[in-house]
């Protein structure tokens, strides 16, 4: 009864409001063109009179899958970069360091004075290097022994002992190596 009559109306109301539509399965800033929101209009007109509606092609998802990700999100908190970048400065830090230590005799602290610079450029190349495949949406694949798995577990071993290789170095003021 006065349901369905009102209904044609409510959809035109609908309609003339669609700029102010946001579809919130879809990521924040999403412009549609308008043969996208053509589309939707006629599938939910299609869906609200009970018509059989195709369902969406699958093509779809394998593109989203494939595109990257921005880089808020590679750099969140629980985002695939922040570990693994950190984790490959922390193996090129603790190599770099127990190298120069071998051939100088000077703490990692001591290398560090005086070579800043050099060092964080070196740290900003390597981090740029990692996230900009990220971001990409590079696919992670493994090469023999080396696999993304052993890269997150190497990295964080470096981490930890890059930490206990500075923290045993300031405790007794002399090189560990």
């Amino acid at each position: 009864g006065a349901a369905a009559t009102h209904a044609p109306a409510a959809r035109a109301a609908l309609a003339r409001r669609g700029a102010a539509l946001a579809v919130r399965a879809e990521p924040e800033g999403k412009v549609f063109s308008d043969a996208d929101w053509d589309a939707a209009k006629a599938k939910a007109g299609a869906e609200l009179k009970g018509e059989p509606v195709a369902p969406a092609a699958a093509a779809a998802p394998a593109a989203a899958a494939d595109a990257g990700i921005s880089f808020g999100s590679a750099m969140a908190f629980s985002g695939p970069a922040p570990e693994l970048i950190n984790g490959r400065l922390a193996m090129l830090g603790f190599a770099a360091a127990m190298g120069a230590e071998f051939a100088t005799g000077k703490t990692a602290l001591s290398q560090f004075a005086g070579n800043e610079a050099g060092i964080l450029f070196h740290f900003a190349l390597f981090a740029a290097a990692s996230l900009i495949p990220i971001i990409k949406g590079a696919k992670k694949e493994s090469f023999g022994p080396f696999s993304p798995d052993a890269e997150l577990l190497n990295g964080r071993a470096a981490m930890i002992g890059f930490a206990l290789l500075l923290l045993l170095e300031a405790r007794s003021g002399a090189a560990f190596f």
